[in-house]
């Protein structure tokens, strides 16, 4: 007969639950009056890993908290990757909202990636107006979060992330960070499962397909490119301006020029080993990119460009203002470059190993985007075409046009009315009312 699985008790107000494993040991855990099921799903994992001869981490879904296995997977698996640092930023998110200290990351002296605490200063007047402005415009999607982060995770359901999802869109999140935020838990919920002994566990977002990005089409005019050029004169920090300089001779993300260091960057073979998404990416410079930085003051951190990442956003986000380029994104500025070298006659090979990617696909999009050959043979051919009338430019609103093309076509007809059989001037009842 089988041995019948032990039922959660009354204790205190709520419910209390304990197995006896053959180890001898009794584990207690406490849930509240309305967590029954949590309870009986505590036993079940229990018993359940007590057959393993591994112990689940954080004691199982049953007892961690979201904000409890996001900060397990930082440290586990987050600060190896190359976007490091914004993912970091957003695990940060759930464990404020959960009460904990936010994360980053720190490298230390011998090169070793780690996790670490800290604790949110006030900034400049400036960078904290803007980083209230950005929490106040986004205050349901945090204040969702925050409720996502306290609960543990085999309470949380598809349902609850489309919420979170839902509250994201209305606050006009892009659907690219929409994605990037429900592809973290996906990861994390998925190494969970498979790694974390979380026995029985259901991924949440499984049922939640994630979309392809769509890709920016970004250009600047030239009158465009001169007011961000003013806008960046205006900057106090005497590396800001050189930075997005950089940025535009390299096509480097800004968390990869925010990492630059002086050891590793050579001017005079005019290359450069630097962190990026995909790992340390070998940088080319031209002799532009060597001139910006034998400009820049040396700074006793090592680092070509010291500032924080808050720093740089904050300062980005005054000067596409200024610049009267509200949406232009920093790394907006990657795929402006990128098209730059295509219409200076690059190649998708060539383009590959500056852009730093792994395959030649995106690569031919930027070539593909400018299409120099066919534009060239549509010039050549285009004395060959039929020819058409242009219609005439105009001046004014759409609804403007419209009024003064009807009012020509009614004086049209009462200059010249219909005739009937008899050869008299024929006039519409809905003429003459409006001749009346």
């Amino acid at each position: 007969m089988a041995k019948k699985m032990p039922q959660p008790f009354e204790y205190r107000g709520g419910w209390r639950a304990t197995v006896t494993l053959a180890n001898g040991k009794r584990p207690v855990c406490d849930f509240a009056a309305g967590e029954y099921n949590l309870a009986l799903r505590w036993i079940a994992d229990q018993l359940a890993n007590a057959d393993s001869a591994l112990a689940p981490e954080l004691g199982g879904p049953t007892r961690a908290t979201l904000a409890d296995a996001l900060e397990l997977y930082a440290n586990l698996y987050t600060r190896k990757k190359g976007g490091a640092v914004a993912e970091l930023s957003r695990i940060s998110h759930y464990l404020e909202g959960a009460g904990k200290q936010p994360i980053k990351l720190a490298v230390s002296a011998d090169g070793k990636r780690e996790i670490v605490s800290f604790t949110r200063k006030q900034g400049p007047s400036a960078w904290q107006q803007h980083t209230d402005s950005r929490r106040e415009a986004r205050s349901e999607t945090y204040a969702y979060i925050a409720v996502l982060a306290q609960k543990k995770c085999s309470a949380i359901s598809t349902a609850d992330i489309r919420r979170m999802m839902a509250a994201m869109e209305g606050e006009g999140l892009s659907p690219s960070t929409i994605q990037k935020e429900v592809a973290l838990l996906k990861h994390m919920f998925n190494m969970a499962a498979a790694e974390w002994n979380w026995l029985g566990f259901k991924n949440p977002c499984l049922g939640i397909k994630l979309g392809k990005s769509e890709r920016r089409f970004v250009f600047l005019t030239t009158e465009q490119r001169d007011a961000l050029w003013k806008a960046l004169e205006e900057c106090d920090s005497p590396y800001y301006w050189p930075m997005v300089q950089l940025a535009f001779e390299t096509t480097l993300r800004i968390g990869s020029l925010l990492q630059m260091t002086w050891d590793k960057v050579d001017l005079e073979g005019r290359i450069a080993v630097v962190p990026s998404k995909t790992g340390t990416q070998q940088v080319a410079f031209s002799r532009r990119a060597v001139e910006i930085l034998k400009g820049l003051p040396r700074d006793e951190s090592g680092r070509v460009f010291p500032m924080t990442y808050n720093a740089a956003d904050c300062a980005w986000d005054g000067v596409r203002k200024k610049a009267g380029l509200p949406t232009l994104q920093f790394k907006d500025l990657r795929h402006v470059a990128a098209t730059d070298y295509v219409r200076r006659g690059m190649g998708a090979h060539q383009l590959k190993s500056i852009l730093g990617h792994t395959t030649l696909a995106t690569s031919e999009y930027y070539v593909n985007l400018v299409h120099g050959d066919l534009l060239e043979a549509m010039d050549r051919t285009e004395a060959l075409a039929p020819q058409m009338p242009l219609p005439p430019a105009q001046s004014g609103t759409a609804a403007q046009t419209m009024n003064e093309r009807r009012a020509r076509r009614l004086q049209k007809s009462v200059d010249a009315p219909p005739q009937d059989a008899t050869g008299a001037n024929v006039i519409s009842l809905s003429n003459r009312r409006r001749l009346a």
